[in-house]
Protein backbone atom coordinates (compact mmCIF):
# COMPACT_ATOMS: atom_id res chain seq x y z
CA UNK A 1 0.00 0.00 0.00
CA UNK A 2 1.42 3.39 -0.99
CA UNK A 3 0.37 6.27 1.25
CA UNK A 4 1.26 9.77 0.00
CA UNK A 5 1.80 12.87 2.15
CA UNK A 6 2.19 15.76 -0.32
CA UNK A 7 2.39 18.50 2.30
CA UNK A 8 2.37 18.90 6.05
CA UNK A 9 2.75 21.46 8.81
CA UNK A 10 6.48 22.04 8.87
CA UNK A 11 8.36 21.76 5.57
CA UNK A 12 8.54 25.20 3.96
CA UNK A 13 9.42 26.75 0.63
CA UNK A 14 12.62 27.99 2.21
CA UNK A 15 13.63 24.32 2.30
CA UNK A 16 12.11 23.35 -1.05
CA UNK A 17 10.63 25.97 -3.37
CA UNK A 18 8.28 23.34 -4.85
CA UNK A 19 6.58 22.53 -1.54
CA UNK A 20 2.77 22.70 -2.09
CA UNK A 21 1.34 25.70 -0.23
CA UNK A 22 -2.01 26.75 -1.67
CA UNK A 23 -5.08 24.53 -1.64
CA UNK A 24 -4.84 24.23 -5.42
CA UNK A 25 -1.23 23.03 -5.20
CA UNK A 26 -2.05 20.61 -2.39
CA UNK A 27 -4.97 19.13 -4.34
CA UNK A 28 -2.92 18.88 -7.54
CA UNK A 29 -0.13 17.02 -5.72
CA UNK A 30 -2.55 14.54 -4.13
CA UNK A 31 -4.31 13.87 -7.44
CA UNK A 32 -1.01 13.35 -9.28
CA UNK A 33 0.14 10.87 -6.62
CA UNK A 34 -3.18 9.02 -6.80
CA UNK A 35 -2.87 8.69 -10.56
CA UNK A 36 0.72 7.47 -10.11
CA UNK A 37 -0.42 4.63 -7.84
CA UNK A 38 -0.95 5.93 -4.30
CA UNK A 39 -4.10 4.45 -2.78
CA UNK A 40 -4.00 6.38 0.53
CA UNK A 41 -3.65 10.15 0.99
CA UNK A 42 -2.36 11.52 4.29
CA UNK A 43 -4.28 14.79 4.24
CA UNK A 44 -3.08 18.08 5.65
CA UNK A 45 -4.58 21.46 4.81
CA UNK A 46 -3.02 24.89 4.39
CA UNK A 47 -4.45 28.39 4.48
CA UNK A 48 -4.34 30.66 1.43
CA UNK A 49 -1.00 32.11 2.60
CA UNK A 50 0.54 28.64 2.92
CA UNK A 51 0.43 28.43 6.72
CA UNK A 52 -0.78 25.08 8.13
CA UNK A 53 -4.53 25.06 8.67
CA UNK A 54 -6.35 23.28 11.49
CA UNK A 55 -9.69 24.64 10.27
CA UNK A 56 -12.07 21.69 9.65
CA UNK A 57 -13.83 23.64 6.87
CA UNK A 58 -10.55 24.09 4.98
CA UNK A 59 -9.77 20.39 5.37
CA UNK A 60 -13.25 19.45 4.17
CA UNK A 61 -12.94 21.59 1.03
CA UNK A 62 -9.45 20.26 0.28
CA UNK A 63 -10.69 16.67 0.50
CA UNK A 64 -13.77 17.39 -1.59
CA UNK A 65 -11.60 18.81 -4.38
CA UNK A 66 -9.41 15.71 -4.39
CA UNK A 67 -12.49 13.46 -4.49
CA UNK A 68 -13.60 15.25 -7.67
CA UNK A 69 -10.59 13.71 -9.43
CA UNK A 70 -9.86 10.65 -7.26
CA UNK A 71 -13.13 9.44 -5.72
CA UNK A 72 -11.68 6.13 -4.49
CA UNK A 73 -8.62 7.40 -2.63
CA UNK A 74 -8.51 6.48 1.09
CA UNK A 75 -8.27 9.51 3.38
CA UNK A 76 -5.78 9.43 6.25
CA UNK A 77 -6.41 12.70 8.08
CA UNK A 78 -4.45 14.62 10.69
CA UNK A 79 -7.33 15.12 13.21
CA UNK A 80 -5.95 17.69 15.68
CA UNK A 81 -7.85 20.98 15.58
CA UNK A 82 -8.34 22.62 18.99
CA UNK A 83 -5.00 23.25 20.68
CA UNK A 84 -6.61 24.78 23.73
CA UNK A 85 -7.74 21.27 24.66
CA UNK A 86 -6.25 17.78 24.92
CA UNK A 87 -7.43 14.25 24.27
CA UNK A 88 -10.74 13.64 22.53
CA UNK A 89 -11.70 17.32 22.75
CA UNK A 90 -8.64 18.22 20.68
CA UNK A 91 -9.86 16.20 17.68
CA UNK A 92 -13.63 16.57 18.07
CA UNK A 93 -14.11 19.61 15.76
CA UNK A 94 -12.32 17.91 12.87
CA UNK A 95 -14.00 14.53 13.37
CA UNK A 96 -17.48 16.03 13.68
CA UNK A 97 -17.13 18.16 10.54
CA UNK A 98 -15.69 15.43 8.34
CA UNK A 99 -17.99 12.68 9.65
CA UNK A 100 -20.98 14.89 8.82
CA UNK A 101 -19.64 15.29 5.26
CA UNK A 102 -19.65 11.52 4.77
CA UNK A 103 -17.66 8.41 5.72
CA UNK A 104 -15.14 8.86 2.89
CA UNK A 105 -13.89 12.18 4.28
CA UNK A 106 -12.06 10.64 7.26
CA UNK A 107 -11.45 6.93 6.88
CA UNK A 108 -8.40 6.85 9.13
CA UNK A 109 -6.85 9.35 11.54
CA UNK A 110 -3.20 9.48 12.56
CA UNK A 111 -2.75 9.54 16.34
CA UNK A 112 0.26 10.43 18.41
CA UNK A 113 0.65 7.84 21.15
CA UNK A 114 3.30 9.62 23.23
CA UNK A 115 3.28 13.12 24.70
CA UNK A 116 4.99 15.41 22.21
CA UNK A 117 5.86 19.11 21.95
CA UNK A 118 6.63 20.49 18.50
CA UNK A 119 6.34 24.11 19.70
CA UNK A 120 4.56 26.19 22.35
CA UNK A 121 1.36 25.94 20.32
CA UNK A 122 1.59 22.39 19.00
CA UNK A 123 1.69 20.37 22.22
CA UNK A 124 0.06 16.97 22.74
CA UNK A 125 -0.47 15.41 26.17
CA UNK A 126 -1.08 11.66 25.96
CA UNK A 127 -2.38 9.76 28.98
CA UNK A 128 -4.17 6.42 29.10
CA UNK A 129 -7.51 8.19 29.55
CA UNK A 130 -6.85 10.67 26.73
CA UNK A 131 -5.82 7.93 24.32
CA UNK A 132 -8.68 5.60 25.22
CA UNK A 133 -11.33 8.32 24.89
CA UNK A 134 -9.85 9.51 21.58
CA UNK A 135 -9.81 6.01 20.09
CA UNK A 136 -13.35 5.28 21.30
CA UNK A 137 -14.61 8.53 19.76
CA UNK A 138 -12.95 7.82 16.42
CA UNK A 139 -14.27 4.26 16.25
CA UNK A 140 -17.76 5.48 17.23
CA UNK A 141 -17.64 7.77 14.17
CA UNK A 142 -16.40 5.03 11.83
CA UNK A 143 -12.80 6.28 11.73
CA UNK A 144 -9.89 3.85 12.11
CA UNK A 145 -6.97 5.15 14.23
CA UNK A 146 -3.43 4.94 12.86
CA UNK A 147 -1.03 4.68 15.79
CA UNK A 148 2.18 6.64 15.12
CA UNK A 149 5.05 4.79 16.81
CA UNK A 150 8.24 6.74 17.55
CA UNK A 151 9.59 4.43 20.25
CA UNK A 152 9.01 1.11 22.01
CA UNK A 153 7.45 2.76 25.07
CA UNK A 154 4.57 4.12 22.98
CA UNK A 155 4.11 0.78 21.28
CA UNK A 156 3.89 -0.91 24.68
CA UNK A 157 1.31 1.63 25.88
CA UNK A 158 -0.94 0.88 22.89
CA UNK A 159 -0.60 -2.83 23.64
CA UNK A 160 -1.40 -2.43 27.36
CA UNK A 161 -3.99 0.36 27.24
CA UNK A 162 -5.87 -0.41 24.02
CA UNK A 163 -5.21 -3.80 22.45
CA UNK A 164 -5.14 -6.00 25.56
CA UNK A 165 -8.22 -4.23 26.98
CA UNK A 166 -10.21 -4.60 23.77
CA UNK A 167 -10.46 -0.85 23.10
CA UNK A 168 -8.60 -1.02 19.78
CA UNK A 169 -10.62 -2.77 17.09
CA UNK A 170 -8.98 -5.35 14.84
CA UNK A 171 -6.81 -5.00 12.98
CA UNK A 172 -4.90 -2.15 14.66
CA UNK A 173 -3.08 0.11 12.18
CA UNK A 174 0.49 0.58 13.41
CA UNK A 175 2.93 2.97 11.70
CA UNK A 176 6.61 3.15 12.60
CA UNK A 177 7.87 6.73 12.29
CA UNK A 178 11.41 6.56 10.93
CA UNK A 179 13.88 9.41 10.46
CA UNK A 180 12.80 13.01 10.87
CA UNK A 181 9.14 14.06 11.20
CA UNK A 182 8.23 17.67 11.87
CA UNK A 183 10.57 18.62 14.71
CA UNK A 184 10.94 15.06 15.99
CA UNK A 185 13.83 12.67 15.41
CA UNK A 186 12.29 9.21 15.55
CA UNK A 187 15.62 7.47 14.94
CA UNK A 188 19.28 8.36 15.57
CA UNK A 189 20.87 10.74 13.10
CA UNK A 190 23.67 8.23 12.53
CA UNK A 191 25.79 6.36 12.04
CA UNK A 192 24.39 3.59 9.86
CA UNK A 193 23.34 0.80 10.30
CA UNK A 194 21.74 1.54 13.68
CA UNK A 195 18.83 3.50 12.14
CA UNK A 196 17.79 0.44 10.16
CA UNK A 197 18.42 -2.02 12.97
CA UNK A 198 16.13 0.08 15.17
CA UNK A 199 13.35 -0.25 12.57
CA UNK A 200 13.83 -4.02 12.41
CA UNK A 201 13.74 -4.25 16.22
CA UNK A 202 10.51 -2.23 16.42
CA UNK A 203 8.98 -4.36 13.68
CA UNK A 204 9.48 -7.45 15.85
CA UNK A 205 7.70 -5.68 18.73
CA UNK A 206 4.51 -4.87 16.78
CA UNK A 207 1.69 -7.03 18.21
CA UNK A 208 0.49 -9.90 15.99
CA UNK A 209 -2.41 -9.14 13.68
CA UNK A 210 -1.60 -5.46 13.16
CA UNK A 211 -1.40 -3.75 9.79
CA UNK A 212 2.25 -2.64 9.74
CA UNK A 213 3.38 0.58 8.09
CA UNK A 214 6.49 2.75 7.84
CA UNK A 215 6.37 6.54 7.56
CA UNK A 216 9.91 7.66 6.79
CA UNK A 217 11.20 11.21 6.60
CA UNK A 218 14.41 13.18 6.43
CA UNK A 219 17.52 12.40 4.43
CA UNK A 220 17.16 8.61 4.76
CA UNK A 221 13.52 8.31 3.67
CA UNK A 222 14.37 6.33 0.53
CA UNK A 223 16.57 3.65 2.19
CA UNK A 224 14.02 3.30 5.01
CA UNK A 225 11.18 2.89 2.52
CA UNK A 226 13.09 0.38 0.40
CA UNK A 227 14.02 -1.68 3.45
CA UNK A 228 10.41 -1.59 4.71
CA UNK A 229 9.18 -3.06 1.42
CA UNK A 230 11.90 -5.73 1.55
CA UNK A 231 10.95 -6.63 5.13
CA UNK A 232 7.29 -7.12 4.21
CA UNK A 233 5.61 -4.09 5.78
CA UNK A 234 2.03 -3.64 4.56
CA UNK A 235 2.24 0.12 3.93
CA UNK A 236 4.85 2.78 3.21
CA UNK A 237 4.27 6.52 3.29
CA UNK A 238 6.15 8.84 0.95
CA UNK A 239 5.95 12.47 -0.08
CA UNK A 240 7.12 16.03 0.49
CA UNK A 241 5.62 16.41 3.97
CA UNK A 242 8.71 15.03 5.68
CA UNK A 243 11.38 14.88 2.99
CA UNK A 244 13.29 17.55 1.08
CA UNK A 245 15.98 15.55 -0.71
CA UNK A 246 15.70 12.51 -2.97
CA UNK A 247 18.86 10.72 -1.77
CA UNK A 248 20.81 10.68 1.50
CA UNK A 249 24.12 11.47 -0.23
CA UNK A 250 23.17 14.07 -2.86
CA UNK A 251 21.57 17.52 -2.68
CA UNK A 252 18.96 16.78 -5.37
CA UNK A 253 15.60 18.04 -4.07
CA UNK A 254 12.26 16.37 -4.54
CA UNK A 255 10.19 17.82 -7.37
CA UNK A 256 6.92 15.99 -6.61
CA UNK A 257 5.54 13.54 -4.07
Amino acid sequence: IINVAPTGSFTSRQQNSLQPYTMEENVKAAVEACKAGASVWHAHAREADGLPSKDPAVMKETIARVFDKCPDIVTSVIPYADYDKQGMEQIKPMVDTLAAAGPRYMQTAVLLIMSTTFSEKFTYVITERHLRETVEYLEKNGVRPEYQVHAYSGLKDVQDWLIDKGVAKDPPLMNLMMGFHGFSHATPLGPDPWNYIMMMNLMQSIPPGCVRGVCAGGRNWLPFTTLAIMLGFDMVRVGMEDSVYVHPHRDEKLKTS
